[in-house]
C-alpha cells in the first residue's frame, strides 16, 4: 500500500507503531507530530549550544518553535515534523564528524539519520544526499591526511545506499508514474519564488506578500551580519554550508521540475527549515547589540502568537462540525457514500463513517486503484456507475456533486429520486462540502 503513495514509507511505519500502542486517537497522532519539534528545540540547548555557543543554541530553539510556519504544520498528521528533525540531526552529526573525527558513534548516528531522512520524504532524500556529498568533498580535498576517515565514510555511504536500494526501485516507479500522469503541483513565477522566500513567515493567515516582506527584511539584516562577521575574520563555514544545502535542495527541485515534473512546492521546504533556522540563529548570535536581537525575537513572537490565535479560531470553529452533525443526524442504516472525481473533502467525510460503504466514482480515471487500498475493504474505486448502482443498497449520499452533469447522467440511466441537496463550508482548510441525497 505504501508503495502506491507518492511518499516514502517510514512515517507510516512510525504512525502505525503509535497506533499499536495508543490505538486510533487523533489527539495522540497530533501530539506525535508535535514531539519532533519539541525534541528539535531541546537540541538547541544540547547539541547546538555545545557546538556553537549558548546564544546560538537559544536562538535556534526559539526559531524552531516560534517561526509562524511551525504552528501551522507542527500539529498536522504528516511526516514534516519528523523530516525536519531527521535532516537537522543528519547535518549536526555531519559537522561532528568534521569537528570530533570519524569515530564509530558519530558515524553510526550520522548514517542512521541520513537514511531516516531519505525514508521520510523525498526532499529529505535530496538533503541527505547533499549532506553526504559535502562530507565526501571535504574528505576528498584532504585525502592525504584523511585516508582512514575516507574509507570509513565510503563504507557508511555504501551501507546507506544498500539499505535504501529496496525503496529506490519503488521510488523510480513512483517518479515515472507522476511524470507520465502529471502531478498536482504547478509552478508560476514570480508567485512560486515569493512563496518559497516567505514560507517560514507564512503561517496560516499571513498574506504571502507580507510574509515575503518580513523574510526579505530578515535576510537583509542577516546579510549585514555576514559582512560584519567576515570582516572580523570569524569562522562562519558551518552556517554558510547549512544554507547552501537548504538552497541546494531548492535548486535540485527546480531542475527536476523543469526537466520532468513540477515538484518545487513551498510546504516541502519545512523538511530543511532546521538548516535555515541554524543559519539565522548563527548570525543573529553575532549581533553584539542585545536590543536588536531581542526586538527581532519579540516581533517574531507576536507574529507567531497572532497566527496561533487565528489558527485556533479556525480549527475550533463550531462551523467545522455542522456537516458531520447533519450527516450523523440523518444517516440511515443502509445508506452509502458516492465520491465524485476524487475531491479530498469527500474522503474527509467518509473516514468519519467507517462502517458505511464508500464508492469513489473515478470518472476521469485520475488514480490507480491501489492508492485507495488504505481506506479498507469498505472503499471501492471504480469508473463504472453501473457497478456502484448495482451494489449500493438504500439511499446514496453523493458528495461534491457541484457539477450537474453527474446528476443528469444518473437521472437518464437510473430511476432515482433526489431527496435533498445541502452545502457546507468549513473554516478548517476551507473545505466546501456539497451533498445530493438520492434514492433508487
Amino acid at each position: 500500500m505504501g508503495a502506491k503513495d507518492v511518499h516514502p514509507v517510514l512515517y507510516y511505519f512510525l504512525l502505525k507503531i503509535v497506533n499499536l500502542i495508543f490505538g486510533s486517537n487523533i489527539l495522540i497522532y497530533r501530539l506525535f507530530s508535535v514531539l519532533p519539534i519539541v525534541i528539535l528545540s531541546i537540541i538547541g540547548f544540547t547539541h547546538i549550544r555545545k557546538d556553537f555557543g549558548e546564544k546560538t543554541g537559544l536562538l535556534f530553539s526559539f526559531l524552531v518553535i516560534m517561526l509562524p510556519v511551525m504552528s501551522r504544520y507542527a500539529t498536522e498528521i504528516r511526516m514534516y515534523s519528523c523530516a525536519i528533525l531527521f535532516v537537522t540531526l543528519s547535518a549536526i552529526y555531519a559537522y561532528r564528524l568534521y569537528k570530533e573525527g570519524f569515530n564509530i558513534k558519530n558515524l553510526v548516528i550520522f548514517g542512521i539519520f541520513s537514511l531516516a531522512s531519505a525514508y521520510i520524504h523525498y526532499y529529505g532524500l535530496m538533503a541527505a544526499g547533499l549532506i553526504n556529498l559535502a562530507v565526501f568533498i571535504y574528505l576528498l580535498k584532504n585525502f592525504k591526511e584523511k585516508k582512514m576517515e575516507f574509507i570509513k565514510f565510503i563504507v557508511c555511504a555504501i551501507i546507506q545506499v544498500g539499505l535504501y536500494l529496496p525503496w529506490l526501485l519503488i521510488f523510480l516507479s513512483q517518479f515515472n508514474t507522476i511524470s507520465s500522469n502529471g502531478y498536482w503541483i504547478t509552478m508560476s513565477f514570480p508567485n512560486t519564488l515569493f512563496e518559497i522566500i516567505g514560507f517560514q513567515f507564512a503561517g496560516k493567515i499571513m498574506h504571502k506578500y507580507l510574509a515575503l516582506a518580513c523574510m526579505l527584511v530578515l535576510y537583509t539584516y542577516i546579510g549585514y551580519l555576514i559582512y560584519k562577521t567576515k570582516k572580523e575574520n570569524e569562522d562562519m563555514k558551518p552556517a554558510i554550508l547549512a544554507v547552501i544545502i537548504y538552497l541546494g535542495v531548492i535548486i535540485a527541485a527546480y531542475i527536476i521540475s523543469k526537466i520532468r515534473v513540477p515538484i518545487l512546492f513551498d510546504r516541502y521546504l519545512l523538511v530543511t527549515t532546521g538548516l535555515l533556522a541554524f543559519f539565522l540563529a548563527f548570525f543573529m548570535a553575532k549581533e553584539k547589540r542585545k536590543w536588536i536581537t531581542i526586538g527581532i525575537c519579540i516581533i517574531i513572537f507576536f507574529i507567531s502568537l497572532i497566527n496561533e490565535i487565528a489558527l485556533m479560531i479556525i480549527n475550533y470553529s463550531p462551523k467545522n462540525l455542522e456537516m458531520r452533525e447533519y450527516i450523523s443526524t440523518n444517516l440511515q442504516e443502509n445508506d452509502s457514500f458516492l465520491i465524485y472525481n476524487g475531491d479530498l473533502s469527500g474522503y474527509a467525510v467518509t473516514v468519519r463513517f467507517p462502517d458505511k460503504m464508500n464508492y469513489f466514482y473515478d470518472r476521469w480515471n485520475i488514480g490507480a486503484s491501489g492508492t485507495y487500498e488504505p481506506y479498507g475493504p469498505r472503499f471501492l474505486r471504480t469508473d463504472s456507475l453501473d457497478e456502484i448502482m448495482n451494489k449500493a443498497n438504500g439511499r446514496i449520499w453523493v458528495i461534491n456533486i457541484s457539477e450537474e452533469d453527474l446528476e443528469n447522467e444518473l437521472k437518464k440511466v437510473y430511476d432515482i429520486d433526489v431527496l435533498e441537496r445541502r452545502e457546507f463550508e468549513t473554516l478548517y482548510n476551507g473545505y466546501h462540502f456539497s451533498f445530493t441525497l438520492i434514492e433508487k
